[in-house]
């Protein structure tokens, strides 16, 4: 029996809607992203002209019924609590947090392979921007939107129901690919040269035969006993007087 998965979203309502938790609700976003979208494909307007219009619509439609409403004594329009308040400095404190941290962290995945030091996630990299490139040649930017959408409600609940069949494949399928790596690909890998990551330049060494000459020379300077004191001109040793 199939166990139920998290998302980790952030968000327990977008996260229920995708998991199909409520079924009504999930419909209806999906029904209302494929309405959307056929309107945006087969009609004859732009993206901006019918969110120029939609907004146009609302406005006129919430100023018809704040007028009616007063008249009769009802609700005027029900307004969200963020349009009427705003946000406050915790919430974009927060928001700017988590923003920044993934930031951070897609620079720091970019730093990785810009610098061409990991062969394997740069060619990893490098085969998905290439599927990418060529799935973006099939589809329309707003084709590949609601794709990803459909998607989005149809891969995770789909995983949900045979994660067990799903879990078991993905180890096979990551044994097998680690096998054929390690076998085929990896001794092509560990020969390709590497780029040096120190920038100091290294001093010249001497020769070994200069450098135990030169710590010869320095070793045999003479030492004079400490009650003697060395002169410019050194005196010559005079002849011992003879005795008597």
């Amino acid at each position: 029996m199939s166990r139920r998965i998290s998302l980790n979203t952030g968000n327990d309502d977008v996260e229920k809607i995708l998991l199909w938790r409520d079924p009504v609700k999930s419909g209806i976003v999906l029904g209302g992203a494929t309405l959307a979208y056929l309107l945006l494909e087969w009609s004859h307007f732009s993206l901006l002209s019918i969110v120029a219009n939609t907004l146009l619509i609302a406005v006129s439609v919430a100023f018809l019924w704040n007028n009616i409403a007063s008249f009769t004594g009802r609700q005027g329009v029900p307004v969200p609590a963020v349009v009427r308040h705003g946000i406050s400095d915790n919430q974009m404190k927060s928001g700017a947090e988590k923003i920044t941290g993934a930031i951070n962290k897609l620079l720091a995945f970019s730093n990785r392979v810009f610098t061409g030091k990991e062969v394997v996630l740069s060619a990893q990299v490098a085969g998905v921007l290439f599927l990418i490139g060529k799935v973006g040649g099939w589809f329309t930017s707003l084709g590949l939107l609601y794709t990803l959408i459909v998607l989005a409600f149809t891969l995770p609940k789909a995983y949900e129901l045979k994660k067990d069949e799903v879990d078991r494949f993905a180890r096979q399928a990551q044994h097998h690919t680690k096998h054929n790596y390690s076998k085929y690909v990896e001794p092509y890998v560990n020969k390709i040269p590497r780029a040096s990551t120190s920038t100091s330049s290294q001093a010249p060494t001497m020769p070994s035969n200069v450098r135990s000459s030169t710590a010869t020379s320095s070793h045999t300077t003479p030492v004079m006993p400490s009650g003697m004191h060395a002169t410019a001109d050194p005196v010559p040793l005079s002849e011992p007087k003879k005795v008597i």
